[in-house]
């Protein structure tokens, strides 16, 4: 996870939760408070963040989660999850959130652009730590700095690069994660997602203190 101190209010909640689940699993969570790439935007640091983590782990799958997801199920296996897209290198979640029976993109610009609502979204996402995927986010900052450098900084800034140049090129090498990783507007739409069957949710602009609690006392009583 990258947080820095300017997002504190909401990452220190969802960072424990995150540090909470790992341990319980067995995971190793790692955490970056800084930005590694002074003269871009901060939403590029993650990328950088996962090109050296690849480099420098042991780990045969690092996972990225944004700030702002909170893990919902404490029986969620990465390793499984993992297993069950065996064919894919690399799992997205999808750039849609659920309005009851209907699926609405969360960049309608973007859907409209490619004629799909399956677009993938960079909050979550989990990586395989071959060949492909080390040269996979090398590309990702490549672009960004090179071809695709005019659309780099307008937003969401990586996925805007990711669906111009990677996403549609190594397609059958990605797989998108529906329900598994719900996108929810507030708080309130949390229960629905978690019986929907969400492990994660992304939850704009976090939660506070007493909402994080919340969850955690609801998670516990619930499992």
């Amino acid at each position: 996870m990258l947080a820095t101190r300017e997002i504190e209010g909401y990452a220190l909640h969802s960072r424990a939760a995150w540090k909470r689940f790992c341990d319980d699993r067995g995971y190793r969570f790692f955490h970056y408070g800084e930005s590694l790439l002074p003269d871009m935007h901060v939403n590029w640091s993650k990328i950088e963040m996962v090109r050296r983590h690849l480099s420098e782990t042991d780990a045969e799958i690092v996972v990225l989660v944004d700030a702002d997801t909170y893990v919902c199920s404490r029986d969620f296996d990465l390793n499984a999850l993992a297993e069950k897209y065996a064919d894919k290198d690399i799992l997205f979640a999808k750039d849609c959130h659920h309005l009851g029976p209907f699926l609405l993109p969360l960049n309608f610009e973007a859907a409209f652009k490619y004629q799909t609502r399956n677009l993938p979204n960079a909050g979550f996402v989990v990586i395989r730590n071959n060949d492909f995927c080390r040269q996979f986010f090398d590309d990702w900052l490549s672009l960004s700095q090179g071809q695709l450098s005019g659309i780099a900084d307008r937003h969401p800034r990586n996925q805007r690069v990711l669906w111009q140049g990677l996403y549609f090129k190594h397609m059958k090498r990605i797989g998108l994660l529906d329900r598994i990783v719900e996108r929810v507007r507030n708080v309130a739409h949390i229960p629905r997602a978690i019986r929907s069957g969400a492990a994660v949710v992304h939850v704009k602009n976090g939660l506070s203190q007493q909402q994080a609690d919340e969850l955690e006392v609801s998670l516990r009583k619930n499992g």
